[in-house]
């Protein structure tokens, strides 16, 4: 085999390959996912690659808004991917409103903890209380709960 032949042919593998890559990445993840930045409070729901919906705000984005060729949420030395409730459809330290059936007067504003399908506790730790009601907070998070979000058992 001549060398212009060999040469021929690694061409021809490295398009296979690149290929089989880009088919892997689009059957592997079924979008949406949702990413915490690492260093950060900022989490986006992803809906491809590189683009998502800030749904955890920091001091840079507020909620609702669209991130277009931000890094890949492949990058694990940037971005954590959070865990997603099927039943609920809330992410892993997700804010949310919670009661009780019998609650007519009160709602209490925690973290879910998706593994346990319950809220965090009260030091941040997993499997804190279940309650009856779970509605997700609409909008930014105050700053008390951008800090303690960072803080939470994984």
């Amino acid at each position: 085999m001549s060398l212009q032949e060999l040469e021929q042919k690694y061409l021809e593998l490295g398009k296979e390959i690149e290929a089989l890559k880009k088919q892997s990445e689009k059957e592997e993840i079924k979008y949406p996912i949702f990413c915490k930045l690492k260093e950060s409070s900022l989490v986006v729901k992803f809906t491809d690659l590189k683009t998502g919906e800030v749904v955890v705000n920091n001091i840079n984005y507020d909620v609702r808004i669209n991130i277009f060729d931000c890094r890949t949420h492949k990058n694990t030395n940037v971005w954590q991917q959070l865990d997603v409730c099927e039943e609920t459809g809330f992410f892993d330290g997700q804010l949310v409103w919670c009661w009780y059936n019998a609650d007519s007067h009160v709602r209490y504003l925690k973290f879910y903890d998706v593994k346990n399908k319950c809220t965090y506790s009260y030091s941040g730790k997993r499997c804190g209380i279940a309650y009856d009601n779970y509605e997700k907070f609409e909008g930014n998070y105050p700053d008390w709960a951008l800090e303690a979000f960072q803080t939470l058992e994984r």
